[in-house]
């Protein structure tokens, strides 16, 4: 289990005896409370208003806004949460710092609700620039308008810090790669994926960009897909026949195969469509939904840790998953061309459908693939690298909890889940009912995610 080491001794050191912290830190202890007990069993007044949880659920209105592909969601959502974490570490030490530490904040714990508001606020309007400024500043107001124990004195250092910790990290993801707009130029075989059209190749050069932790995006490139050695041999192959057949019978938009409950969990899990908070945003999302449940007494010292190593895993994931996508020989087309194109491929266990359509669709009723190579799947690898942080965080897989989604076409609807791993594998399954992955792409993109967040957990922050 994940363990802060805010004592009682900590506490004192920090200065609460006799100082201005006594009185607003307060803590509960039994004599026998172990030297490293939980801070979730302690009662801290400054708990109440959680402002790293406040702006991880600002972001979510962020992503909606943004849109787009999943790398740059992922990368400013590492910025702002690094930048906080910064901030609060220098406060109080919850682990090494990422970038920067300011000894001068050591102790000032009426400064850091207000350095959390500022270091998420100027991370988000550099990360975020086609975000209205108005709406985040009325988001910076209402935070720095909660109920707060800081004197005028202790805010301004709180502001003067999170600027500090957010430029540090503003400062190094400059000319990070994620902004190259190199043309993809596609190959136009049977086979290999070509962009539509209407709808150019989403983050072609995002597989480029520096990691927040990893050593490069194919630090843990998967393998080819099935083990074969070139596409033309998996192109041929019964292996890549059935793969084929599965999503024609489970992910067409006429399918009698799929169950009515995996067509809701495909689209529970879809927030494809632009106007959502896209599936980077349902991880934050449930990030949420199993940090409250499981510490409902937690501060923003538990916090700030977890959704630094939850946002630092989903970026470097998604960095991966692209590298995999676009950086390899595998740059494979979607069910829907393998499927409608089949009588391009010589394989004579699939025949062609070239009316097949998957069940994702937008708002007015259009099929349509994800504009980017199927191998591997972004869904897949995101979610197995948010499971693999919360159950290194929490030290269990077993943590059941309900979820919600922002899919227009699962409206209202929240689904249930055993475990952290049983919730990352339905959202990879769901890509197979929506028809727009197979599932070699979902089976590696979830091993991907998982030595990622792994990776992640064991080498930064700790």
């Amino acid at each position: 289990m994940h363990r802060s080491r805010l004592t009682r001794r900590s506490l004192f050191k920090l200065g609460v005896a006799g100082s201005a912290l006594a009185g607003v830190v307060s803590l509960t202890v039994t004599p026998a409370l172990p030297a490293a007990a939980d801070i979730s069993t302690q009662s801290f007044s400054l708990g109440k208003y959680d402002h790293v949880l406040y702006w991880n659920r600002v972001i979510l209105d962020v992503f909606r806004h943004t849109g787009g592909t999943p790398g740059p969601l992922t990368r400013g959502g590492a910025m702002m949460n690094l930048a906080v974490y910064d901030a609060v570490n220098s406060v109080f030490p919850i682990g090494k710092p990422y970038l920067t530490k300011d000894p001068a904040a050591f102790g000032a714990v009426g400064a850091l609700n207000t350095a959390i508001d500022y270091a998420a606020y100027t991370a988000l309007k550099s990360a975020f620039p086609s975000y209205p400024t108005p709406d985040l500043d009325t988001k910076l107001n209402t935070a720095l308008a909660m109920p707060d124990f800081g004197s005028t004195s202790d805010k301004n250092k709180g502001r003067l810090l999170g600027i500090k910790t957010a430029n540090a990290i503003i400062a190094d993801r400059t000319g990070d790669g994620s902004e190259d707009t190199t043309p993809y130029v596609p190959t136009i075989e049977p086979g290999h994926w070509r962009p539509d059209p209407a709808r150019p190749a989403g983050g072609a050069n995002w597989g480029k960009v520096k990691p927040f932790a990893l050593t490069s995006g194919s630090q843990f490139r998967p393998g080819p897909i099935g083990g074969f050695t070139n596409a033309e041999q998996m192109l041929k192959s019964p292996e890549y026949a059935a793969q084929v057949n599965e999503l024609k019978a489970i992910g067409g938009r006429t399918s009698t195969a799929r169950t009515a409950d995996q067509t809701q969990a495909a689209h529970f899990w879809a927030n494809d469509i632009e106007g959502t908070y896209k599936p980077v945003g349902q991880q934050y999302d449930h990030t949420i939904a199993v940090y409250t449940k499981y510490r409902p007494f937690g501060t923003s010292f538990n916090s700030a840790k977890l959704f630094a190593l939850t946002s630092i895993a989903l970026a470097d994931a998604g960095i991966a998953v692209w590298d995999s996508k676009y950086s390899t020989d595998w740059d494979v087309w979607r069910p829907e061309h393998a499927i409608n194109l089949a009588d391009q491929v010589p394989n004579p266990a699939i025949t062609p459908d070239p009316s097949w359509k998957p069940l994702e669709q937008d708002l007015a009723g259009n099929s349509f693939s994800p504009s980017f190579p199927t191998y591997t799947s972004g869904h897949s690898g995101i979610a197995a690298a948010w499971a693999g942080i919360l159950r290194n965080y929490f030290g269990t897989d077993s943590l059941s909890f309900t979820g919600a989604t922002d899919d227009p076409f699962a409206q209202g609807v929240t689904r249930s889940f055993s475990s952290l791993s049983s919730a990352a594998k339905e959202k990879a399954d769901s890509r197979k009912w929506l028809g727009v992955h197979f599932e070699w792409d979902n089976a590696a993109a979830l091993e991907l995610g998982y030595k990622v967040s792994d990776y992640v957990y064991a080498n930064v922050l700790n």
